[in-house]
């Protein structure tokens, strides 16, 4: 589904953000890319997306590679939903619609509408169809934002630290329905997120990135103690409590004492 290949990217006059970062991963997962602040996730989602273009390294997406297709074929392959969404003040249903915006020349067909309004269902947003979306709560104005971005109808979708502002049964929520999204319509789903127990309680698969580059790739096996302490700095300890993996962080690291201290008169 995707394959990525010693992708390096740099912003201008700025250091390398990603020096090679390499993977391969087919339709119906949920992976997580995971490390710390300043890593190069959300890089490297842009990467994906070929908002960005990578300095270096070849992106397929369905055997196709990213750089020699239109964006409008973009759209229809890949769907991004970015940490900060601008949607204006428009109903719920139109909001949803805009989705399908890659496959519209003039108007919206009866095929584009019917689309829409199945999406829409899904994500149980029906009660606000005609509701403006800035009169939605934070966690039901990403489910739109998702919806818009299923009615797209992608073979992958890109999301953005989806649960960074979200109260704690929102994050659940939309984590939930991502991996439904995964499993049920066989699609590549891609987070980027910071919180690992959240992670590890609906992907499949798991990314590291440090220093630019893949620290640790795979199933839920890569997430041991000596991979959190390395990439995040910490002492954790990961353990199995009913089945289900949990990471524990036991202490921080002590840092140098950062007090001003103030000749004495």
């Amino acid at each position: 589904m995707i394959e990525a290949k010693e992708i390096a990217f740099a912003y201008r006059n700025s250091r390398k953000v990603l020096a090679d970062i390499s993977f391969t991963l087919g339709g119906g997962s949920f992976l997580a890319l995971l490390g710390n602040n300043g890593a190069g996730k959300s890089t490297l989602l842009k990467c994906l997306n070929h908002i960005l273009e990578p300095d270096q390294g070849v992106i397929s997406v369905c055997g196709q590679d990213v750089k020699s297709l239109k964006r409008r074929k973009i759209a229809q392959t890949m769907a991004f939903v970015a940490q900060q969404n601008d949607v204006g003040q428009m109903t719920v249903f139109d909001t949803v619609l805009m989705g399908r915006k890659p496959y519209i020349t003039i108007n919206p067909s009866q095929e584009d509408l019917d689309i829409t309004q199945n999406v829409i269902d899904r994500m149980e947003l029906s009660d606000f169809a005609l509701r403006y979306v800035d009169e939605l709560s934070g966690g039901e104005l990403q489910k739109v934002v998702i919806a818009r971005a299923l009615a797209q109808q992608p073979r992958v979708l890109l999301l953005d630290e989806p649960t960074s502002s979200l109260d704690l049964y929102n994050q659940h929520e939309v984590m939930r329905i991502a991996g439904e999204i995964a499993r049920e319509d066989h699609i590549l789903v891609i987070v980027v997120i910071h919180d690992i127990n959240l992670a590890l309680r609906y992907c499949d698969r798991f990314l590291f990135v440090k220093d630019g580059t893949v620290f640790a790739y795979g199933d839920s096996s890569v997430i041991r103690d000596e991979t959190i302490s390395a990439v995040y700095g910490v002492n954790a300890t990961v353990r199995e409590i009913d089945g289900n993996k949990i990471v524990f962080v036991d202490s921080l690291p002590t840092k140098p004492d950062m007090k001003q201290t103030w000749p004495q008169e």
